[in-house]
């Protein structure tokens, strides 16, 4: 493949249309401070003391936001939760660029959502 021909593919990636169909999660993470954390009055353990909420589209949403930052337009194709988390999906897939209205809201689907924690760095990381 020569270059010409390489500029002119990804030229016209903006005006590519992507359907995605699968399973859209929420990526939750939990963002830690531990030079906030205290020790549980009922249990003695470590209470972690969550200083921020980053929630990022995840699984087939992490496809539509690889495909988002090419340029690529997006639609996504699923069932998701009429719960808080299937909320905090189509809003993370809105801020992307992703069209989310052929999202299914089911109120018996199971809560798509991954909870995970990292601890702030105190670099501010």
């Amino acid at each position: 493949m020569d270059r010409p021909y390489l500029a002119s593919l990804l030229a016209r990636i903006p005006q590519a249309t992507v359907l995605i169909t699968g399973d859209f999660f929420l990526d939750q993470y939990l963002i830690l401070d531990r030079r906030l954390s205290e020790p549980s009055l009922e249990t003695g353990l470590e209470a972690y003391q969550v200083v921020e909420i980053k929630n990022l589209p995840g699984a087939a949403g992490t496809v539509a936001a690889n495909l988002r930052a090419l340029g690529v337009n997006v639609m996504a194709l699923g069932v998701v939760g009429d719960d808080g988390a299937g909320f905090e999906l189509r809003r993370a897939l809105g801020r992307l660029g992703v069209d989310t209205s052929l999202l299914v809201e089911a109120h018996d689907r199971a809560r798509n959502r991954y909870k995970k924690h990292r601890t702030k760095r105190s670099d501010g990381e």
